[in-house]
């Protein structure tokens, strides 16, 4: 016989509590560490010498900028309106140079477990646990309320440089070596000569990188132990580099046994260049765990602007029709440029269309990440601007040019209005130049029209707006809503106005995030979650959590406990359809459709934030 006791631990075991962070309420911030700012000289010449430039000329060396210079900017970002700060690498590195490049971006590691001494006071231990610099960082971000996000490389080590390739460490004592390969830690395939080649994606080499062996069981455990020891020093979250070229299985695991570790764990990865027609893309995008950067509207909102593809905002629209072949489209990663693209500026070297952009980026779905520098109209057109001209050291921190007015203003606005972090898309009007959109979640809306093209005159109908009169929250400029309508309504070249009406906030000591996917609704159907507590209606379907509409294959809510806080309970999913009844004289009665599938057993925090995220069950 079992007590009771241990039969409520066997109880509990088998309940669901995921915690994963809920991101879509950040700012991202990417930096990258090298080209920010130098706040400790003494580490300029450390290591190997003629890799380290002072004249900030020679662009693949190191240029000086380190940990404590993201500290000296602490300030900075917290006036910027950012949120979380993505890093880029951080690990120890091959100290050397082929040709004229050191790996100053830091996708060529040496030690997994060790810091890279470039970045870290010369005095400093570049222990993981040891490092001074690394706490002070982790502990003046905590106090600011500013996430970290680590840049992390599991697929390769480092290319062939004077003879040495792929040596590896595990925390100083030596792992692994390409050359002399005896614990087989590395595949030794060609480089990649066909980008659709299955095989050779995942075996081949990539500029010369040398490729880990996923299928090597140590190798899994290095480097699955080398993260969990950067999360338990403070960092919160993972952007994970070149994920298209390990296997989907590979991600899985991986995932597991970080979120194993550390629930809370918010994971995306650079599927790089995907697209939502790109069938392997959205795979991953899917089922590899992690959400992955919207390079599809990225390339997008570009176009839009540069011209490069025809269509104007017809490029982003093409996108946004797509978002439901995602599980989770308003969580993809949004950005307009990053380190292996030329910067906005130089595909488009207008000032206002990086103004525009940027408030696109703001303010459509999924969770926006801006490039260092981007804010202070940061661009270097050498050879197009492409890598490495567009890494460029950062040399403003002007809080007062329009643009970084137009990130504040649209920061503060995200963390008060719903709209942004959850809500529908609804397109309201479109052409090549002007585009305009309603984001919405239960009460809170936000309306934005912008126009990149010559002055013109509107008419907008059916608005889904209360009447009145609004003002311009990045132009102070009144907008006069009636009867659901804006008539006779003039833009001027490169004009955007953005109104916004707040709703109510859920409240509770347990705020539960629940998203559904894998339902795709047709007019008069609605998605709710029904459970065994009062709060979740006790299976009375007319009692069940509404979740609001965000798009055809993706509905969600979030919902404030009291009561249930701390206890296990029973979900499931339920569609109700609204149909004309023959029987009872045109009178709406509800048809549920139940996920086909034992109820889902969770256990409610005792305070907090939780998210789930539900695929609908259906044979």
């Amino acid at each position: 016989m079992i007590s009771k006791q241990e039969e409520k631990v066997i109880f509990n075991s088998q309940f669901l509590h995921e915690q994963e962070s809920e991101f879509r309420h950040e700012l991202i911030y990417f930096i990258i560490v090298d080209r920010f700012f130098d706040g400790s000289p003494d580490n300029d010449q450390v290591g190997k010498k003629d890799l380290f430039d002072s004249t900030k000329t020679k662009w693949g060396e190191y240029w000086g900028g380190d940990l404590k210079g993201i500290i000296n900017k602490i300030d900075y970002l917290k006036r910027l309106g950012v949120t979380a700060v993505w890093i880029s690498p951080l690990f120890e590195q091959v100290d050397d140079k082929m040709s004229d490049s050191a790996p100053m971006h830091g996708y060529w590691t040496k030690d997994f477990k060790r810091i890279n001494p470039h970045f870290i006071p010369a005095a400093d231990s570049n222990r993981i646990s040891e490092c001074k610099i690394l706490k002070d960082l982790v502990s003046i971000f905590n106090e600011n309320n500013i996430k970290l996000i680590l840049d992390i490389v599991c697929n390769h080590s480092s290319p062939e440089i004077n003879g040495s390739k792929g040596v590896v460490f595990n925390d100083g004592i030596p792992l692994a070596d390409f050359n002399n390969d005896i614990n087989d830690f590395y595949y030794h395939y060609p480089s990649i000569d066909d980008w659709d080649d299955e095989f050779q994606l995942i075996h081949g080499e990539m500029a010369g990188l040398a490729t880990f062996n996923e299928k090597n069981i140590k190798y899994r455990e290095y480097i699955c132990s080398a993260m969990k020891d950067w999360l338990d020093v403070g960092f919160e979250a993972f952007r994970v580099d070149t994920l298209k070229h390990m296997p989907i299985w590979f991600w899985q695991e991986f995932v597991s046994e970080i979120r194993k570790h550390r629930p809370s764990t918010f994971i995306f990865g650079e599927y790089g260049f995907g697209k939502p027609w790109d069938t392997r893309s959205v795979e991953y995008a899917n089922h590899s765990g992690m959400s992955i950067l919207d390079f599809g509207l990225c390339d997008a909102i570009r176009f839009a602007f540069s011209g490069e593809e025809p269509g104007g905002f017809y490029n982003i629209k093409k996108v946004l029709d797509l978002d439901y072949v995602y599980k989770r489209a308003n969580q993809l990663i949004t950005f307009i440029d990053n380190h292996d693209m030329p910067r906005f500026l130089s595909v488009t070297d207008s000032i206002q269309n990086l103004e525009l952009a940027t408030i696109l980026l703001l303010t459509l779905r999924g969770i926006p990440c801006i490039f260092y520098g981007t804010e202070q109209y940061l661009v270097n057109n050498t050879d197009g601007g492409g890598d490495p001209y567009n890494r460029p050291m950062m040399n403003s921190w002007d809080l007062d040019n329009p643009l970084v007015k137009i990130i504040q203003n649209l920061s503060q606005l995200r963390s008060k209005n719903a709209a942004l972090s959850f809500g529908s898309f609804q397109e309201n009007f479109i052409n090549e130049s002007v585009f305009s959109y309603t984001r919405k979640y239960r009460d809170f809306k936000v309306f934005i029209i912008i126009n990149q093209g010559k002055d013109t005159i509107l008419n907008l109908k059916y608005l889904d707006l209360p009447d009145g009169t609004y003002k311009c929250i990045l132009t102070e400029r009144e907008l006069n809503i009636k009867n659901g309508e804006l008539i006779n309504y003039s833009l001027s070249y490169k004009e955007a106005n953005l109104i916004a009406i707040d709703g109510e906030h859920t409240s509770g000591k347990v705020i539960l995030d629940i998203q559904v996917n894998g339902y795709e609704t047709k007019p008069g159907e609605s998605i709710v979650i029904t459970g065994d507590h009062k709060e979740l209606g006790a299976w009375d379907l007319s009692k069940a959590l509404k979740l609001e509409y965000i798009n055809k294959n993706t509905w969600f809510g979030d919902f404030g406990f009291d009561n249930a806080a701390g206890e296990p309970v029973m979900i499931k999913a339920a569609v109700l359809k609204t149909s004309q009844s023959e029987i009872s004289n045109a009178t709406q009665e509800y048809y549920p459709v139940l996920e086909n599938m034992l109820h889902r057993h969770i256990i409610i925090p005792q305070e907090g934030r939780m998210k789930l995220d539900l695929l609908w069950e259906q044979s």
